[in-house]
């Protein structure tokens, strides 16, 4: 039964539109997910290895793109190098130049003292040493000359007797009475067998040279012995070696002369001044012995021969030298005119430096 308002054309139409889609459906088969199969992993024969070539840095390529990236970040940082060879070079010309230097200061220093140093037994005679020079004697071989004044001390300080000192000790006018009333044993044995504990040095006095040798006893006091040429044999002075004048210092001092004595002492600056004794007009002075611990004080008017002798000993006036803080001297002595003079003395004359006479 056809509906009402249908057509037979547009039922037609209608149905032949649902069979071609119905024909659509069976032609399109309906496809369904797969499902998940396990996967087997059977093992492969590879029957060809291909090889696939690398490009390779050389060796030292890596680290000199290393060091390349390295400086590349240190661009700005660090200072450029520089060639030292030069700066080398020159460092050892200026320290060879140093050396000579102190070389030709010594070679000149040796020149005007004429201590260098000589091998035993061997006499040295350098063009640089004045034949006429009252060190002459000392300067061929001082070396030698010390193990002699050794040799000769040693043979004095184990004399019993005051006759067994006379081969070796220098003789004067005074010598026989000196020793008839001063000598006397040393009470302690000078220490001679540590040359490193022994001084010793030339000089002279008066165109009289001397070698003078310096240390300790065994008791630990001190010892200065002096030492002469007469003729080619070294000798003793043992009269300056024993400080002896015509009284001891600690005698002077408790028994003040009005009359000059002569003594060998240590004169040395001294700030001491009296009312009597002012600063504007006179020079004071400490005076000393090496073996006695008595002290006095010498006074000198300024502007006098003495004090210009005494200045010049301890180089007071001198604008090339320092000061000298002690000097040994030969000196005449006597008591000031004050009522207490028992310590103060007037420096009448000044005798020679050291205490070595001519």
């Amino acid at each position: 039964m056809i509906k009402k308002g249908a057509s037979r054309k547009g039922q037609r139409r209608r149905q032949a539109i649902a069979a071609a889609g119905a024909r659509d459906e069976e032609e399109i088969p309906q496809q369904r997910p797969p499902e998940d199969e396990p996967i087997k992993l059977d093992p492969v024969t590879v029957g060809l290895v291909k090889t696939i070539a690398r490009i390779e840095a050389k060796p030292g390529a890596r680290e000199e793109m290393r060091l390349s990236k390295h400086d590349e970040l240190s661009w700005g940082r660090q200072r450029a190098r520089r060639d030292y060879r030069w700066v080398w070079l020159f460092s050892a010309l200026a320290i060879v130049l140093l050396f000579s230097a102190i070389a030709m200061v010594n070679r000149r220093s040796g020149k005007n003292t004429g201590t260098s140093p000589a091998l035993p037994g061997i006499e040295i005679l350098s063009d640089d040493l004045d034949e006429h020079s009252p060190l002459f004697a000392f300067q061929q071989n001082p070396y030698q000359m010390r193990l002699d004044a050794i040799k000769i001390l040693r043979q004095v300080a184990a004399a019993t007797k005051a006759e067994q000192i006379l081969p070796f000790i220098r003789q004067t006018p005074d010598t026989q009475a000196l020793l008839t009333k001063h000598w006397k044993p040393w009470a302690s044995p000078p220490l001679l067998d540590d040359p490193d504990q022994l001084l010793s040095d030339i000089d002279e006095t008066s165109g009289t040279a001397f070698l003078w040798l310096q240390g300790t006893h065994q008791d630990g006091s001190d010892f200065l012995a002096f030492f002469v040429k007469e003729g080619d044999a070294l000798r003793l002075d043992w009269e300056a070696t024993m400080e002896l004048g015509e009284a001891r210092l600690s005698t002077l001092a408790k028994l003040p002369t009005t009359h000059p004595i002569s003594l060998r002492v240590i004169l040395a600056p001294s700030p001491y001044y009296l009312p009597t004794l002012p600063e504007s007009d006179y020079e004071s002075y400490k005076i000393t012995s090496l073996n006695e611990e008595t002290i006095v004080w010498g006074y000198v008017r300024r502007g006098t021969p003495v004090h210009q002798q005494i200045n010049d000993l301890l180089q007071h006036d001198s604008l090339l030298l320092d000061a000298v803080s002690s000097v040994r001297a030969r000196v005449k002595l006597r008591r000031t005119d004050d009522v207490n003079s028992q310590n103060r003395f007037f420096i009448t004359e000044m005798l020679h430096k050291d205490w070595v006479m001519p």
